[in-house]
């Protein structure tokens, strides 16, 4: 460190400039009269006593009278001390400042807007863990490798994975042993896109593309607003993509969104063969929550736009009504998705029981 160096330092310490170089000057002379060090220093001949005063009051310098007014450094070791001391201080200070900054306490802020990445991924893979329905995630290759272990297990526990895979210029296509025990469905989508990972319609880490000129992140518990990064994902990201992979059946499916169950098993609802599930959500008239079985006798359902099967469903089909009707051998029940309010229930988990559906229901398109 050179003088200068040092003499900014001192100030951060809380001495003043003319104290600075006065207590740098009196380390370099030893000992030496008020006139030396105004001599040798940059401070003004009528300061040099008061400045001396209040450096021997701070315990930089002893003073003392011998002829002339004399002054010496005093042992540095208790100024040293305290500087060490400082030092780790503000260090803690700046550690804690930046993790207030970027890393907000997700379980108390229902919005967070971070500033590095690795913030978004964090929460992301606490999401993935959270999950007991279905998550849905458009990313990278690399981010996707992130989170596989997370993902592997999500599928243990039996939650759907949806995920869209971004290809850029230079990346090694994934292959069936990269998603397999990862994930239910994966598309490909060969454009830029922002990081999306929703869990169970309740939960949204978000990143903007890598080309965007904005450098931030959001963190969302906020239903409302994953159902709107939901829909961005599935009209942009999903729909639109080709499949890359898709799952043997293990296990029955589970759904966070009524819309995407109708997507998936739209034949099955049109065929003869039946469609049996379970439903956990609440009464719209009651706001109590209830679970239900039985079996899928009637939809308002997807449309293919044109009437013609064989195609994917239009946007304009994904704005209609959603709801089915589910008899389970006592009642009839009419289920609709997220913020029902005509139909008899408000479906948060819709889960498909029959083997049949769990070895013949549709890939999500």
């Amino acid at each position: 460190m050179d003088t200068e160096e040092l003499l900014e330092t001192l100030q951060a310490a809380d001495l003043s400039y003319y104290q600075a170089n006065a207590y740098v000057t009196l380390l370099e002379l030893g000992t030496a009269s008020a006139t030396e060090v105004a001599q040798a220093s940059d401070v003004p001949d009528a300061r040099i006593y008061d400045v001396l005063r209040d450096l021997d009051d701070f315990g930089y310098v002893e003073l003392y009278e011998q002829e002339t007014f004399q002054a010496r450094a005093t042992d540095p070791e208790t100024i040293v001390s305290g500087l060490s001391d400082r030092a780790s201080a503000l260090e803690s200070a700046a550690a804690e400042i930046e993790e207030r900054y970027e890393r907000p306490t997700l379980d108390t802020q229902t919005v967070s807007i971070v500033k590095r990445f690795d913030t978004v991924l964090e929460a992301a893979r606490t999401f993935v863990r959270d999950a007991d329905t279905q998550v849905h995630a458009a990313l990278t290759r690399d981010q996707f490798e992130a989170l596989r272990g997370d993902l592997v297990d999500a599928r243990d526990r039996g939650v759907t994975v949806n995920v869209t895979v971004l290809d850029r210029d230079g990346d090694e296509s994934l292959d069936e042993a990269d998603y397999e025990g990862a994930v239910n469905v994966a598309h490909r989508l060969s454009r830029p896109a922002p990081f999306v990972l929703t869990s169970d319609l309740r939960r949204t880490a978000f990143a903007p593309n890598p080309a965007a000129v904005e450098d931030y992140g959001l963190i969302l518990r906020n239903r409302s607003f994953t159902y709107v990064f939901f829909w961005h994902f599935l009209l942009f990201m999903w729909l639109p993509s080709p499949v890359a992979y898709e799952a043997g059946a293990v296990g029955s499916k589970r759904y966070a969104d009524i819309r995407q169950f109708l997507l998936e098993n739209r034949e099955r609802i049109r065929g003869d063969e039946p469609l049996r599930v379970e439903i956990e959500g609440r009464e719209t008239d009651g706001d109590r929550s209830v679970t239900l079985s039985g079996e899928v006798v009637d939809a308002e359902h997807l449309s293919d736009g044109d009437g013609r099967d064989d195609r994917a469903p239009s946007v304009m089909a994904l704005t209609g009504t959603a709801s089915v009707v589910v008899d389970d051998g006592e009642r009839r029940w009419t289920v609709g998705g997220w913020g029902a309010t005509y139909e008899d229930v408000e479906a948060e988990r819709i889960r498909v029981t029959d083997a049949t559906a769990e070895t013949e229901a549709e890939p999500a398109e």
